[in-house]
């Protein structure tokens, strides 16, 4: 025992040709012995930490995690706007604070301005503004559990403390949960956009009616919600695209011969059709007025000119310029023509014009069709307008 020491090898049994090996080669065996061990032995048992080293080289390392994203440094004037929000907070000004994390949110787009602009919402008691930001800020940061983005100490409390207002809050508002049948359509909540279809989360609202609706593509749909505190309601909202409402039919047989049929009338305006028609019947009554008033004086004057007449013809034999009897004369007989031609005039124009509102009623009524047919059963005939 005096120079042999005592050692633990760990053998991989190499086998040279013509020798079998012991029970197991394949997988190495672990064997404790004592003394010096020979050249092969030695040889063999080199084998260990070579193929250990190389074992070692060919593991890959283990993957460092990747950093979660965090927000930069604020700029200068974006801490100047935080310190400013923050004076107003400890001064008891939360809505002027409150617009000026909004204003940082509409800026950055940062979890920690959605978190202040719910939280100093709830503080105000506007729970639908309070629940829309802080479910974005529940959405950027994730879970204490497992983060999305980096967090500072204390975040557990803050979330919790986030968590428990926005329950408190959902007590008070409804929520709707829109769905559109086409995306990246604009929905709209009491006219206001909440963004395009689809939405990550539902429209919070004061308990009540409202109008929920949504356009595409000149396409437009609107549906009336009643929505109670507390309550949620699903609106489905189904759009149809211009492409898609009369689509194209192919073509059968034969070549389709061009349409003979007329193209629609345009639509007329109403008030077009009313104040022409009125205009033309109107101008048809004066004119037949005052055709009735030219006969009148003309009668008048032509009985001026018959007496005028008699009396030149027993005071004078002839009439010639400067007698009375035969100024009188000439001037009635003037006007008795004249009148006569008005009157014809009077009449002519109030027939035109009763024809005109006529035909003007009956070119711009909306749907005007004149029907001749058999009454039933009965002998004759009926004339009917559809107006």
């Amino acid at each position: 025992m005096g120079d042999r020491v005592g050692e633990l090898s760990i053998h991989v049994f190499d086998p040279e040709p013509g020798d079998a090996g012991p029970p197991g080669a394949a997988q190495g065996a672990l064997v404790a012995r004592g003394g010096v061990p020979g050249d092969k032995a030695m040889r063999r048992s080199l084998h260990i930490p070579i193929t250990a080293v190389l074992l070692l080289l060919s593991c890959p390392a283990p993957a460092k995690a990747a950093p979660l994203p965090r927000r930069p440094p604020p700029t200068g004037p974006e801490q100047e706007m935080l310190d400013e929000a923050k004076r107003l907070v400890d001064q008891g000004r939360i809505a002027d604070a409150r617009d000026i994390h909004l204003t940082l949110w509409r800026l950055t787009r940062s979890a920690s301005d959605a978190f202040r602009v719910g939280m100093l919402s709830f503080r105000l008691r506007e729970f639908p503004m309070a629940l829309e930001f802080l479910s974005i800020y529940f959405e950027m940061v994730g879970t204490p559990e497992a983060p999305r983005i980096w967090v500072p100490p204390g975040f557990k409390e803050s979330y919790e403390l986030a968590r428990a207002n926005f329950a408190e809050a959902r007590r008070h508002v409804g929520a709707i949960e829109v769905r559109v049948s086409e995306p990246g359509a604009a929905v709209l909540v009491d006219g206001r956009q909440l963004g395009v279809s689809p939405l990550p989360r539902p429209a919070y609202v004061a308990p009540g009616q409202h109008r929920v609706g949504a356009q595409l593509a000149g396409q437009r749909v609107e549906e009336p919600v009643a929505v109670d505190a507390g309550g949620e309601r699903t609106v489905w909202l189904v759009l149809r695209r211009a492409d898609t409402e009369a689509p194209a039919r192919p073509p059968t047989g034969k070549a389709a011969a061009p349409s003979s049929a007329a193209p629609p009338r345009p639509a007329r305006d109403p008030a077009l059709r009313w104040w022409t028609v009125g205009g033309l019947a109107a101008a048809s009554v004066a004119l037949g007025v005052a055709g009735g008033v030219a006969v009148a004086e003309a009668n008048d004057a032509a009985g001026e000119r018959d007496a005028a007449f008699v009396r030149a013809r027993w005071e004078v034999f002839r009439c010639r310029p400067g007698l009375p009897a035969c100024d009188a004369h000439a001037a009635a007989d003037g006007r008795a023509r004249t009148f006569t031609v008005l009157a014809a005039g009077a009449f002519v124009g109030a027939g035109l014009a009763a024809g005109g509102a006529a035909a003007a009623g009956f070119l711009l009524a909306p749907e005007a069709k004149v029907r001749v047919g058999a009454l039933g059963t009965a002998p004759g005939a009926v004339l009917s307008f559809g107006w």
